[in-house]
């Protein structure tokens, strides 16, 4: 079992965040979270019915790192003030578990350029829906080290058609399946809950 981490944070509305946290059982032992999921949202307070989404990604899942970022374009939706936030993990028996919480602060920031706010080219969402079986596994890498090197830093979800029906999300050990490239599971976002 982690042991909860409290952790206060302070957030520049209209600026990008990011941060790393390092988890650790009670016994101080790193966590892996090889085969975990994670969910982290901030909220005005508990009980609030609306809330904003943390970005999720895993840099180093063997040492028990994961990170938290959320976009300008997304910051500059929050008003100054306090809120709170936490982290949940998924184990693989989808076990839950929050393992980090705290306040958060929303600064207002003094010089601003809207302009700035919204996502570049290489920060926009990708949704991909692999449907041709007539390609090789080589072009298949390819293309997704050409898309990966053009756009590092974009969202990417990938949508995998079955007879199972809409809304059935792939599992890891579908990939195998989809011919994805080695990289695919450590360079995209994965670690974000399926689109559903």
């Amino acid at each position: 079992m982690a042991a909860v981490y409290v952790n206060n944070i302070a957030i520049d509305a209209g600026e990008d965040f990011n941060q790393d946290y390092t988890l650790y059982e009670t016994g101080g032992k790193v966590i892996d979270l090889s085969g975990y999921r994670a969910k982290a949202q901030i909220r005005k307070h508990p009980d609030s019915k609306t809330a904003i989404d943390f970005s999720i990604s895993f840099p180093n899942r063997t040492n028990g790192i994961l990170n938290l970022s959320i976009a300008r374009w997304t910051s500059s939706l929050l008003k100054p003030g306090r809120y709170v936030y936490d982290v949940m993990i998924v184990k693989e028996d989808n076990k839950k578990e929050i393992v980090i919480e705290g306040s958060a602060l929303i600064r207002a920031g003094i010089t601003t350029d809207s302009s700035l706010i919204s996502p570049s080219s290489t920060e926009r969402t990708c949704i991909a829906v692999i449907d041709d079986s007539s390609k090789t596994f080589t072009d298949l890498e390819t293309t997704w080290n050409t898309f990966r090197s053009t756009y590092p830093n974009r969202t990417f979800y990938l949508l995998q058609p079955t007879a199972q029906g809409f809304g059935n999300s792939v599992g890891n050990t579908n990939y195998d399946n989809l011919k994805c490239p080695d990289k695919f599971v450590a360079e995209t976002t994965v670690n974000i809950s399926p689109l559903i």
